[in-house]
């Protein structure tokens, strides 16, 4: 019995995920995914016009869960002082810190380390461009409704390279499978309790 356009959209997404995962994008075979699949070559582009679309697809949900995050970090629920001192914004902080390890483990490996040759190679140099801009206008706000309080700059090149250290620490925990989930937790919670310390020294607070 012939599968259902869903189904067979299925089937390629799981063969797709199996395979990208395996080999990475450069070295996955768009006929071995038909294979795997049972959907024909032919017939796979119906439904992904290209490789590329079909690597995005698979990792649209990672995608997706960081836009999700970035949307509530870079939201004005962290406009204030408070967010230095009060152990309620450390410990929502971490919690939206561990989802992505633990819900994304295998595809932020795969979009941190293997997305040579796709769309997505240079998902870094974007992701710091765009906290590099958000940074700039974090302290911006900040000055403005903290005048007398927050009183240091911070370079647009130490941003960047805070937002690819952010990259750096999510890479090293998906590339140590022997990191259980409670080192993971204390990882990140001595990763936010050093960054918060430099943050308010560097804004003066």
């Amino acid at each position: 019995m012939a599968q259902s356009k869903t189904q067979n959209h299925a089937s390629i997404l799981q063969a797709a995920r199996a395979e990208f995962l395996e080999r990475g994008f450069q070295d996955t075979s768009m006929r071995t995914i038909a294979r795997l699949s049972g959907v024909t070559l032919s017939n796979i582009y119906n439904y992904f016009r290209d490789k590329d679309t079909l690597f995005r697809a698979v990792l649209q949900p990672l995608l997706d869960a960081f836009e999700d995050l970035l949307a509530r970090h870079n939201s004005d629920y962290y406009l204030t002082t408070d967010v230095y001192s009060m152990k309620s914004y450390q410990e929502h902080m971490l919690n939206e810190f561990m989802r992505l390890p633990q819900h994304f483990r295998a595809e932020l490996r795969l979009l941190l380390f293997h997305a040579a040759g796709s769309s997505l190679e240079h998902f870094r140099d974007t992701f710091c461009e765009r906290q590099t801009r958000e940074g700039i206008r974090y302290i911006r706000l900040m000055k403005e409704r903290y005048p007398d309080r927050v009183t240091g700059d911070v370079s647009p090149f130490f941003l960047r390279t805070v937002s690819s250290l952010w990259l750096t620490v999510m890479g090293e925990i998906v590339r140590h499978d022997e990191l259980s989930e409670a080192d993971i937790e204390r990882f990140l919670s001595e990763y936010l309790a050093f960054g918060t310390a430099g943050w308010k020294a560097l804004l003066g607070l």
